[in-house]
Order: C-alpha cells, then sequence, then structure tokens
C-alpha cells in the first residue's frame, strides 16, 4: 500500500481461535458474524506475550482460516514473535474481512459476509453454527482518519460496504463527506446511524453482473467537491475501481497520499468456462465477492504471493536419447533461461504503468487512437505498445478495440503505479543496471539514471545538488518503511532518548512519527546538516541517533568516517539499511544490491558487514535484531553502543 495521510499503526500479526456466537441477515445479500473468546484478551502464545486483540480503522482487516469439512487438525502455522509463519496449505484457505465493529467488553468483534454463488467463506458461512469455532490473524495494521480533511469522498461497492458503515459509526459529529455505495438491489440499502454530515448515494446495479457496472465511476465524476482538502477512498472490484483512481489522481489532481483505492476483489473469466469468477485480491481459490481488507495483504512470510518455480525434470542422461522426461527436463531449463533474459517485459510493464493505460482501457479508452489523444502521444507509438503488451499477455484485442487481461489487471491495483513510474527519478535509478559492464569495467559513472553526470560526482553529492532526485528517494524509503517505523521508533535505545538525531532519509515525517508517539516527552529533536554528515561538523551530543537509508550509496570509508563521528556523541545508534543479507536467495535483494551497485558505484551492506566494521571502530556493544514481518526492503536493525 502507497503512503497514506492517515495515522498507521502497524500490530503483530498473532494467530487467534473464537466461536461463532452471533448470525444475523442484514440484508437480503449480507451476513453478519458475531466472534468472541478469551484469546481476544491479552495473554500469552507459545510463551511469547499476546497483545490485546485491537481494530480502531474502518477498514481494518482479519484473515479467517477457513478449513474445508473434515480438516479441523490442519496445521496452520507457528507464531513467532511479530509475526506468524503460515504453512502454504493453511494460507490457500484464508480470506480477509473487515472489521465491522469491536466490542472490548464482551471480548468480541463481528464481520460482514457478502451472499453469492459459490465460495469457501461464503459457503462457510451462510451454514455456520453458533458455537462453531474459527481461527483468524490481524489486524496487522489500523489507520485513522487523516488530520487536517476537510471532506472525505468514500466510494464502495457491496463487498466494502463494511468499511464504510464503520466509517459512518465511528465518524466525529461534524465530519463532512460524500458517500457512493453500489448495491446488487434496492433491499440491499442499509440505515446506518451516523453523527456526520454526509450525502449517501445508492446506485443499484440491478440485473448488471458483480464486477461490471460503470455506476461508481459515473457517479463520482458528478460529485462536486468544496473547497479545502479531501481524502478519497475507494475499494471494489479491481478493474471497476482502477478509472476511478485515475480519475481521482491525474484529473481531480488530488495527492497520492490521500487517495486510497483499494482492489478488493478481482473479477476472472476462466477459460474452462464461459462464465466470470470471482477471486478475493488477497487470497488464493475461487472464493468470490470476499469482504476483505486492504488488497495488497501479505500478512504471511516472505514470498507468499511468488509464483511457483517451473519443475526443472531429472537429469538429462546421454544415453537416453528421446526420453520424455530428459526432454521435458531441458525444455524446462532452456524456457526459463529464455524467461531470464527476455528485455521487453521489465520496459513495457513499466512503460505502461508510467502512462496508466491500463487504467485508461479499464475506464472504456480502448482504440490506439483514443489512448494517443488521452495521453497526448503518438498513434504509432501508442500502437506499437499496446502491441507489446498483447505479446506480453498485458491486453487483448477485438477489431480496433484492446480490453484487460487478468495479467494487466494487476497492473491497476494501487500499488502498481508507485512501484513503476518510470517518472519517478528513484524509480528510474533502477534502471542504472544496465549500465552494470561500463560501471564495472570504468568506474562509477551510470548513464541511464539520473546519476549520469559526467564528472561522474559522488551518489551523496549528486542527491545534495538535485532536490527532486533527493526528495524521490526519501519517499521511496519512507514507503517501505511505512509497516517498520512505529516499531522501529519502539525500540529501547529511541523510545527512551531524551535527545535524537535523525539522519539518512529520516526527516520531517519521522520527528512528526516521533512526536505523535511521544507528544508530552519533551524529548529535543535534531536533524545534522550536511557539514556533520560529512565530519566537517562535530555531530549533536546526544542520547540516540537514527540513521535510516543513510549509509546508502558511501563508500565503505565513508561509512566509517560517518559512524565514528556518530559514536562519539551518540550514546546509541540504531541503523535501518535495505540490507542485503539473503541475496543470493532472494531476487528482490540481488536487485537492491546490483541496482545500488549500478548507480552509486558501491555495493549495498549486510547486517553482519555493518556488525563488524562497527566492532571495529569500535563500538561498546553491536546487536542485529528483526523487525516487522520478515519481508520487504527493510527488515532489519543494527543497534551500537557507545564504548
Amino acid at each position: 500500500m502507497p503512503r497514506t495521510s492517515r495515522p498507521l499503526q502497524v500490530l503483530p500479526i498473532i494467530l487467534r481461535e473464537v466461536e461463532v456466537t452471533g448470525v444475523t441477515d442484514i440484508t437480503p445479500n449480507m451476513r453478519r458474524l458475531t466472534v468472541a473468546g478469551d484469546q481476544l484478551a491479552a495473554g500469552e502464545v507459545d510463551g511469547m506475550p499476546r497483545p490485546e486483540f485491537r481494530s480502531e480503522g474502518f477498514d481494518d482487516h482479519v484473515k479467517l482460516v477457513i478449513p474445508p469439512p473434515g480438516r479441523e487438525d490442519l496445521h496452520i502455522g507457528e507464531q513467532e514473535e511479530f509475526r506468524f509463519n503460515w504453512n502454504r496449505e493453511a494460507l490457500n484457505l484464508t480470506r480477509d474481512y473487515t472489521v465491522r465493529s469491536v466490542d472490548p467488553e464482551a471480548k468480541s468483534f463481528t464481520f460482514d459476509v457478502v451472499r453469492h454463488d459459490s465460495g469457501l467463506a461464503s459457503d462457510w458461512a451462510f451454514t455456520v453454527n453458533i458455537g462453531d469455532s474459527l481461527k483468524f490473524a490481524g489486524p496487522k495494521t489500523c489507520a485513522g482518519l487523516s488530520e487536517g480533511i476537510d471532506f472525505h469522498l468514500l466510494i464502495a461497492d457491496e463487498t466494502a460496504l463494511p468499511a464504510v458503515g464503520r466509517w459512518l459509526e465511528e465518524a466525529p459529529a461534524g465530519t463532512r463527506g460524500h458517500i457512493i455505495v453500489e448495491i446488487p438491489t434496492a433491499e440491499d440499502i442499509q440505515t446506518i446511524p451516523t453523527d456526520a454530515d454526509v450525502e449517501i448515494d445508492w446506485l443499484v446495479r440491478g440485473s448488471t453482473p458483480p464486477g461490471e457496472s460503470t455506476l461508481m465511476y459515473e457517479a463520482v465524476k458528478n460529485v462536486a467537491l468544496p473547497a479545502g482538502r479531501t481524502f478519497a477512498w475507494c475499494a471494489g472490484e479491481t478493474m471497476t475501481i482502477a478509472p476511478i483512481r485515475r480519475y481521482l489522481r491525474r484529473d481531480l489532481g488530488l495527492p497520492k497520499e490521500d487517495v486510497e483505492v483499494v482492489g478488493y476483489w478481482r473479477k476472472m473469466t476462466t477459460k474452462k468456462a464461459s462464465h466470470a469468477e470471482a477471486v478475493p485480491e488477497t487470497a488464493a481459490g475461487s472464493e468470490g465477492m470476499a469482504t476483505a481488507g486492504a488488497g495488497t495483504d501479505v500478512s504471511g512470510s516472505a514470498g507468499d504471493t511468488a509464483a511457483s518455480a517451473e519443475p526443472s525434470g531429472p537429469a538429462v542422461d546421454s544415453g537416453a536419447a528421446g526420453s520424455t522426461d530428459a526432454s521435458e527436463g531441458t525444455l524446462g531449463v532452456l524456457h526459463q533461461v529464455h524467461e531470464m533474459t527476455e528485455i521487453l517485459p521489465p520496459i513495457i510493464t513499466r512503460v505502461a504503468v508510467s502512462f496508466g493505460v491500463n487504467d485508461l482501457v479499464a475506464g472504456g479508452v480502448t482504440t490506439p487512437a483514443a489512448i494517443a489523444a488521452e495521453l497526448g502521444i503518438d498513434t504509432d507509438g501508442t500502437r506499437v505498445v499496446l502491441t507489446a503488451m498483447s505479446a506480453l499477455g498485458l491486453l487483448e484485442r477485438e477489431g480496433e478495440n484492446y480490453r484487460n487481461t487478468p495479467t494487466g489487471a494487476v497492473l491497476t491495483s494501487e500499488g502498481s503505479a508507485d512501484g513503476l513510474n518510470l517518472e519517478d527519478p528513484a524509480l528510474l535509478d533502477l534502471f542504472s543496471v544496465v549500465d552494470l559492464l561500463d560501471v564495472l569495467k570504468g568506474g562509477y559513472a551510470a548513464r541511464t539514471s539520473r546519476a549520469s553526470a559526467t564528472d561522474a560526482q559522488s551518489w551523496t553529492a549528486l542527491r545534495a545538488n538535485d532536490e527532486a532526485l533527493d526528495a524521490a528517494h526519501r519517499s521511496r524509503t519512507l514507503d517501505h518503511l511505512q509497516y517498520v517505523l512505529d516499531i522501529i521508533l519502539d525500540l529501547d535505545p529511541i523510545r527512551t532518548a531524551a535527545s535524537i538525531a535523525l539522519a539518512g532519509d529520516a526527516g520531517a515525517e519521522v520527528a512528526a512519527a516521533l512526536t505523535r508517539k511521544a507528544p508530552d516527552s519533551g524529548r529535543s529533536i535534531h536533524t545534522p546538516g550536511a557539514a556533520a554528515l560529512s565530519g566537517e561538523a562535530l555531530w549533536p551530543e546526544v542520547d540516540a541517533t537514527l540513521l535510516l537509508a543513510g549509509l546508502t550509496g558511501r563508500s565503505r570509508e565513508e561509512m566509517r568516517s560517518l559512524l565514528a563521528n556518530i559514536l562519539k556523541a551518540s550514546r546509541s545508534l540504531v541503523i535501518v539499511e535495505p540490507f542485503t543479507d539473503e541475496a543470493e536467495e532472494d531476487d528482490h535483494q540481488a536487485e537492491e544490491l546490483v541496482s545500488t551497485f549500478a548507480t552509486t558505484g558501491h555495493a549495498s551492506l549486510t547486517s553482519e558487514e555493518l556488525r563488524g566494521m562497527l566492532t571495529e571502530l569500535p563500538a561498546g556493544t553491536v546487536d542485529v535484531v528483526d523487525i516487522g514481518w520478515g519481508f520487504g526492503r527493510f527488515r532489519r536493525a543494527v543497534i551500537a553502543t557507545r564504548r
């Protein structure tokens, strides 16, 4: 999920067990379940503390484990300190649902389930009995309402109606907004009490199949936003809401931090049948229209969303000519090498996302001429891109009109534009990898990225002299830090410090987070300038220094000099870097390693290398600790104390 202006709390992922205590049909197509149990209270699990169940955001979600009948003994996974390590089979049987309401005194909460033809969770919910047990994990985050917002715009289909309902019930008096909700029938209109000053548009889809209506898109274009700052939240079928995202961001110009457009489910057309199949955005299987939570949930272990590798087959025996198994194994290896050497996919996918081609197609702009006119680019060039997208399976063509494939639909999801858009200087810098040969031969002088200065300035000098480049990389770091920042700020050296220095990509947002967590602490926050970072000035005397991605792009000598300077004045030092400890096994870390080297001329660190560097300085004690859920760009922190 891209960084949001909503205050975000990150919670440990704990597996709990509850039982069903209430079943109510709210409307013909919506059932509300109440679950309760002692495991919602604070306690212990596997010898580790289990915090009390919390859900404070209107769109918080939990991951329900719904094993099929007869699989009550299914091994779900192992509980770890801050995360749950899912068994793959069990993870395939999970579905995400919004927490509709919470009653801490009764140790219970409710969630709503949409009725539809068939699906693991729906079949369970509409046959469940009072007293049945249910295991779940989450919420993994809670996001409150943004401060300083003058107007709220919420758009949802029935799968996101529970989140809208909770927002209405919990919004403070005087909150202004406009609500748009698409439902299947007029009988599905709900009466929801609210103190907010809002107008609600109920859009009845009728005979139009779910996931094919344009009612929400047409309705949002007719909303006149008042003066002031608007926060927009939209959730529903991925393809249906894609043009809404584009309209909010590009046409209305709302800043990305004030726009959340989340795919709760995706309509798929199966190849073996003519009917469409609805699947949740966050879980495998054929579940339809699940009332999910954030569409980018990855609350399991690293690699939960990785594609399965193609089997390589047995080793080829030269004496077994004509062996089917050997032939298939050889072809598998050749196919793997072929895919690894393709240059078109990473370029075309990023160009498509940068222009928003899949969003346009989802919104009904489907011909090369119309797409070119919308983007203000050449029609022939547009046709070239569309042809390449079709070859990669991102689009399908029928006559002059294109439509999104299920693969192309992925590029309409909330995180795509922020992770692939080449108009972002920080993301463009990743393409320095194409200059790796020249960098290795002749030293640091990448040509492709913004770091392609003829005089080959150092990476830190380039960022210091280019405000846009520096801001882009700071933003990229903060995007990746959002799920671990609270955890970092809760580390003992930071939490207990009366004075803190912030360096690297830590700036105003981190200072604001520190103040928000302890507004009455009275502690001082320092942001040392370039002179202190270069060693030309003394580091401020503080209890703790927090260095976020502050070593990236520096030579080993520069790192040692900076760390020595900090440790002379700071009692403790917390360093969080995009460490590449598992680069040999993790292709994302390998990409981080290579792109950092090609862009900056200096390789990324491993946490153990940094530990050794600090020990030699010498520091007093040096510890490496895991942070967060065990995946992502920032997974570990190195904590050092002054000798």
